[in-house]
């Protein structure tokens, strides 16, 4: 499988995302109770949308802001528990 270094696939998703397009994210659930990541959720057609501050939601700098483009579901994940994007598997370099 390919790797790609996570802060470059976010600049990928926000370009995809600004030219209309959709990108596959797979990203873990923070598990509150744990403490841990919890379950894997995959998402085939993902699209950034506009964050907010920290301010409005705590850490939301540390957040990607997504959109499920099949459902319309509006999701957050943490940056740090992106798994893969496109197919390929994030890694921090």
């Amino acid at each position: 499988m390919n790797e790609i270094d996570l802060y470059q696939s976010i600049r990928e998703m926000r370009a995809i995302s600004k030219a209309g397009g959709t990108f596959t994210i797979k990203f873990r659930k923070w598990n509150r109770a744990t403490m841990k990541g919890g379950d894997l959720v995959i998402i085939e057609h993902a699209r950034i949308r506009h964050g907010v501050s920290d301010e409005v939601i705590d850490h939301a700098s540390e957040k990607l802001f997504i959109t499920d483009t099949d459902t319309g579901r509006a999701l957050n994940c943490w940056v740090c528990l992106v798994m893969e994007f496109n197919g390929m598997r994030t890694i921090i370099g």
